[in-house]
């Protein structure tokens, strides 16, 4: 009876899984330009933030990333027109822990956060910004379309009026992040390919 009832829990497991990546999928093909969701600017904002939301559901962190809060930091670094999205965010559930959004004013802030958005107005310290964080477990994401290969781990690009990603998997490994198979598929790029 305990090995029936240990393969249900794995069966509901895999079911919820696949479900949340249906979901993520739905998200990415169908708010897109083409439909509507991204006609203005705010519009492309929110995408953006879904994108991030959707990101973090489709990675793990290690126990130790969440410092012993319960609590899911999502932060922006710099200037950046997607603080009032990612802010809309506060209070969502990811991986058993509630969403809080902050603003932070230098890397360091950010080395307790699990999610940083790095702003446009940061580009100039890109390079000590993610030196600072290396190793940590802070998923990295700017819309710079050289992030990903200068060492960020996600890069939020457009490619014929679509959002779409890239991924740096050598450094989401560095940081011991792991995207989940169905966030890899749908990858334009992935640097550091296993």
């Amino acid at each position: 009876m305990g090995i029936l009832k240990a393969y249900m829990l794995r069966l509901s497991r895999l079911t919820l899984r696949l479900l949340q990546g249906s979901v993520f999928l739905a998200t990415v093909l169908l708010c897109q330009p083409d439909s509507r969701c991204a006609e203005t600017s705010s519009g492309e904002y929110s995408l953006k933030a879904a994108f991030i939301y959707n990101f973090s559901k489709f990675m793990d962190w290690p126990d130790n990333a969440f410092h012993g809060k319960n609590e899911f930091c999502i932060a922006t670094l710099g200037r950046t027109p997607l603080d009032r999205s990612l802010a809309a965010l506060s209070g969502r559930p990811v991986h058993g822990r509630t969403i809080v959004f902050r603003q932070v004013a230098t890397a360091e802030e950010a080395t307790r956060c699990q999610v940083l958005f790095i702003g446009r107005s940061e580009l100039s310290r890109m390079d000590a910004i993610l030196e600072t964080l290396r190793d940590l477990p802070v998923l990295t994401i700017a819309d710079r379309a050289d992030f990903s290969k200068r060492g960020g781990m996600l890069t939020l690009d457009q490619e014929n009026g679509r959002i779409v990603f890239d991924i740096n998997y050598r450094e989401t490994q560095r940081s011991r992040l792991k995207p989940s198979s169905q966030l890899m598929k749908l990858a334009r790029k992935i640097y550091g390919r296993p």
